[in-house]
């Protein structure tokens, strides 16, 4: 009679160590020794790498301009010099599934409406059963550059890791933690 009462908490243990064990695992396999930091920023391109710009056939504000110029005698014009480019060309914006993986009770729809407002598309929103522990953005297969360019344009998305099997959406999945602000 006594194993009978014991049955249903061992059951309720047994349980929570499975899925304990599950969520070990499962963390495990997406951060493999040696793999680096979760997000890679672009190195920058140095001046002295920068490609050098053409000659154009204008002449400079510096150089002196005759009337009549001769071919013979012109210099061609000095090339302008231009600092590098600091910007990255523009990735098109992949449909993104935002789930809410706290207890912040709108927390998905909040951090759908900030995407929305920088021109990222919502394919749904919702929660995430299980536990994450900082604010991941999971790609799909090609998916990685759109990825990158999510969490550069958020600086509260901490990892971007490829999709694991079970997650729920498609393509860009927004795992929002706590830690969102």
């Amino acid at each position: 009679m006594t194993l009978r009462r014991l049955l249903p908490p061992l059951a309720a243990v047994g349980s929570v160590v499975v899925v304990i064990v599950l969520l070990l695992f499962l963390n495990s396999r997406s951060s493999s020794p040696g793999a680096g930091p979760a997000i890679q920023v672009p190195r920058s391109v140095s001046p002295s790498a920068a490609p050098t710009p053409s000659v154009s056939s204008t002449p400079s504000p510096s150089a002196p301009v005759t009337a009549t110029p001769t071919p013979s005698t012109t210099a061609p014009a000095p090339p302008v010099s231009e600092p590098p480019a600091t910007t990255q060309p523009a990735v098109a914006k992949a449909p993104v599934t935002v789930l809410n993986n706290s207890r912040r009770a709108g927390l998905g729809h909040d951090v759908a409406a900030e995407l929305r407002a920088k021109g990222w598309p919502i394919a749904k929103v919702g929660n995430f059963r299980g536990r994450i522990a900082m604010t991941t953005v999971y790609y799909a297969a090609g998916q990685l550059p759109q990825a990158r360019e999510l969490a550069r344009e958020f600086p509260q998305v901490r990892r971007v890791e490829p999709r694991f099997a079970g997650l729920p959406g498609q393509g860009l999945t927004l795992v929002v933690t706590r830690d969102w602000s």
